[in-house]
């Protein structure tokens, strides 16, 4: 565990961020100088206009870092205007005391975080300095993107590494930190794992006593995989209200690459509504149809070619090299598949842009669905042709594969010989629920780790292998801006660091268990050991997609989200499919395959549908009748705060402050809106106050840090130039 929990304990520098709340990386490499000055002067001025303070600092290579901080009185005054502007659309329902001048204190950092980041991308009209990356004017802004909180994420590593699963305060602290979308894919892997002892348990029974393909077997599956499904939407609604999200949806902004047609005035708010015709939109929606049927019949034709050309060689051919032969199409498949994989997600990417959605969740819903489609294809397509073609029907399709008939390797292919191995199936599940998950892990989090230590430790040793006689000398004012300040050395380092770092996007991980979920619900009948597998694998995997996103990621903003958006539709499908799937399979696999009837197959499918639809129902009203409780404790709660808000019409009423929470104070991370406070409750950041380093930091004054980035530009730039004609002056000394 030692790659997971960290080799060090973190110092008071490393954890310091010097009140800095955000931060924007400008790169200009490939841009001329004069136009890189008046980019950055413009940047600078837009930050300045929404009231943000700025501080300037190099980046690596032809790059600036800017520090952004938001005034106290202007960020509580955002945060007052967000919690009105919930209780005006029933998010929340305590009513804010105060007018447009009020100041108030966020509840979590991730509050506070979320007021910055609108501050940061909202346009000019709601009061932002409209700082988008890569788009419009802002092409050389490669990244906007928080600071992380080293001593936070550290203690909740030390403490996961020491406990099996998740509890409901584990959930509030990521959601306190990371906000509620990246807090409910850790709920749900949360979830889902828990629900992962009972058939983990039963597949260890039915592997020593029914072995697979059993009838009892197959049918605890099914009705745990609906448990599950049905019990997880109540458990999404459960966290909606208790982290006030319920319905958050109709708050989102509109894209800043949204865009409209006409603009309106809202009949009900008195708001300008700005409007893209709905049937515009569904006409370039229907073009997905022809996308996923292009993409699907594309990988699918090229998943049976291979895989035909494997069972081709491992099942006929009789010639040399067979052993090395047989391997040849599936490397070469997985070889091509990351490419075939980033070209169609390019295609659905920019199809989705063209489809234009207002807000970035009916974007986000778009471009999943159409990845998950894509994952479908290539994850399940293999395993569905060797359980329902190939050993099936092997022996009746393989005479027609043999084609291959050139000099002398027509004696090498003999069809007569070909044998059918029925256990194939059971072993490409065993691999793909052992062997396929270990590899998942090092290549998502193993492989990353290393590429950055090994980057870093390249990059360290060159900056101190450079030359004394090479070293930039301007002015002393622009050398003391590019050499780091003592105090400042560490956090700076940590800062460019994360800029380097790979944005993190939780609907990949969020899928990548739907994947998990649905190898499980479509084959696990063939293999009792499955749940098991996956159990072990995902104690790691969350706490490795933990590591990931606080130590090889830029830290999300704190996006708000009332669920896990459309995999929960794609784990009913699952569901439904994986009902069907186990039939099919109980059926094919339990017998003599020889026995196998066509009509008999259909009509054991039309059954188990029918027994879905009927158990689906059953469950459902049963689960929404014994979990919904907080459903009637919401109905109860919505009573009493409108009851005592009339009661309070004929008093006069004092407004209540909360508790000051800003990134160096003292934050509980546990807590919700709802909690009442203790003394003995843990915090996660000591109490801190300004320091006089905090104070040198933002020092400087506007037009000094204007001034100070144009210097870093011109040394910079022209500094990349000296290096430049170095390496040519080098060149010809060696010809």
């Amino acid at each position: 565990m030692g790659l997971l929990t960290g080799s060090r304990q973190l110092d008071a520098a490393d954890a310091h961020n010097f009140g800095v709340d955000w931060v924007i990386h400008y790169q200009f490499e490939d841009t001329e100088m004069l136009k890189a000055i008046e980019e950055f002067r413009t940047l600078i001025k837009d930050l300045q206009d929404a009231k943000l303070q700025v501080q300037v600092r190099p980046g690596y290579g032809a790059s600036l870092l800017l520090c952004i901080r938001v005034p106290r009185d202007h960020l509580g005054n955002m945060v007052y205007k967000s919690r009105v502007k919930d209780w005006l659309y029933g998010i929340i329902h305590e009513l804010p005391i105060g007018d447009e001048h009020t100041s108030i204190d966020s509840e979590t950092p991730a509050e506070e975080l979320r007021s910055v980041y609108h501050a940061v991308t909202w346009s000019k009209a709601l009061g932002g300095a409209g700082v988008t990356a890569q788009l419009g004017p802002w092409k050389n802004v490669a990244s906007t993107f928080p600071l992380h909180d080293p001593t936070a994420n550290a203690k909740l590593l030390r403490k996961w590494s020491h406990t099996l699963l998740l509890n409901a305060e584990d959930l509030d602290a990521i959601r306190a930190l990371y906000g509620e979308k990246v807090a409910y894919y850790f709920a749900f892997i949360q979830c889902y794992s828990t629900f992962l002892v009972f058939p983990a348990a039963w597949g260890i029974f039915t592997w020593l006593y029914l072995g697979p393909y059993s009838i009892t077997s197959a049918l605890v599956n099914c009705l745990w995989c609906i448990v599950f499904v049905e019990y997880w939407k109540i458990r999404e609604t459960d966290l909606s209200l208790r982290w006030n999200v319920r319905g958050v949806g109709a708050l989102k902004v509109n894209r800043p690459q949204y865009v409209w047609d006409k603009e309106v005035r809202d009949s009900v708010t008195g708001e300008t509504v700005r409007v893209f015709p709905a049937h515009k939109q569904f006409l370039r929606q229907l073009l997905l149809l022809p996308f996923a049927s292009i993409a699907g019949l594309a990988l699918g034709s090229l998943i049976v070619v291979t895989f035909a050309m494997e069972i081709l060689i491992s099942e006929v051919y009789t010639g040399p090299f067979k052993e090395y032969l047989e391997f040849l199409p599936t490397v070469l498949f997985s070889l091509s598949l990351p490419w075939i994989n980033d070209t169609l997600t390019d295609m659905a990417t920019k199809l989705t842009d063209y489809e234009n959605y207002r807000t970035q969740d009916q974007y986000d819903i778009a471009q999943t669905t159409k990845t998950f489609v894509m994952n479908f294809i290539t994850s399940f397509l293999p395993t569905i042709l060797t359980a329902f073609v190939y050993v099936p029907f092997g022996a009746r399709l393989l005479p027609y594969l043999d084609v291959i008939r050139v000099g002398k390797l027509a004696t090498a292919f003999d069809t007569r010989r070909v044998h059918i191995d029925p256990s194939r199936l059971q072993q490409e599940v065993i691999y793909l629920s052992v062997m396929g998950q270990v590899m998942s892990f090092g290549e998502e989090i193993v492989l990353p780790y290393v590429k950055r230590v090994v980057m870093q430790k390249w990059r360290d040793y060159r900056q101190k292998n450079v030359p004394a006689g090479q070293g930039r000398r301007y002015s002393y004012r622009t050398d003391q801006l590019l050499n780091d300040s003592p105090a400042e050395a560490s956090f700076l380092s940590r800062v460019r660091n994360e800029t380097e770092a790979d944005e993190y996007n939780v609907h990949d991980d969020t899928l990548e268990m739907c994947v998990q979920y649905g190898y499980l619900a479509l084959f696990g009948a063939s293999w009792p050991l499955v749940p098991l597998g996956f159990l072990l694998n995902n104690w790691l995997e969350l706490r490795g997609d933990f590591f990931k996103l606080s130590l090889e990621c830029q830290r999300p903003p704190p996006i708000r989200a009332d669920s896990i958006g459309p995999s929960l539709q794609g784990l009913e499908i699952l569901t439904w499919l994986g009902t069907l799937s186990t039939a099919a399979i109980v059926y094919l696999y339990r017998g003599n395959m020889a026995d196998v009837r066509l009509s008999t197959l259909l009509l054991i499918l039309l059954a188990a549908e029918w027994a879905y639809l009927g158990l689906r129902f059953v469950v459902r009203t049963a689960v929404e009748k014994i979990a919904t409780g907080s459903l009637r404790k919401e109905a109860a709660k919505r009573y009493a705060l409108r009851k005592n808000y009339l009661d309070s019409l004929t008093r006069s009423t004092s407004p209540k402050g909360r508790q000051r929470v800003r990134f160096e104070d003292r934050v509980n991370v546990y807590t919700t809106g709802t909690d009442v406070r203790t003394n003995s409750q843990e915090f996660l950041h000591p109490g801190h106050h300004e320091t006089s380093s905090e104070q040198r930091f933002w020092s400087c004054a506007a037009q000094d840090t204007a001034d100070a980035g144009v210097r870093l530009i011109k040394a910079l730039c022209m500094g990349d130039r000296v290096q430049s004609e170095n390496k040519s002056e080098k060149i010809k000394k060696c010809a």
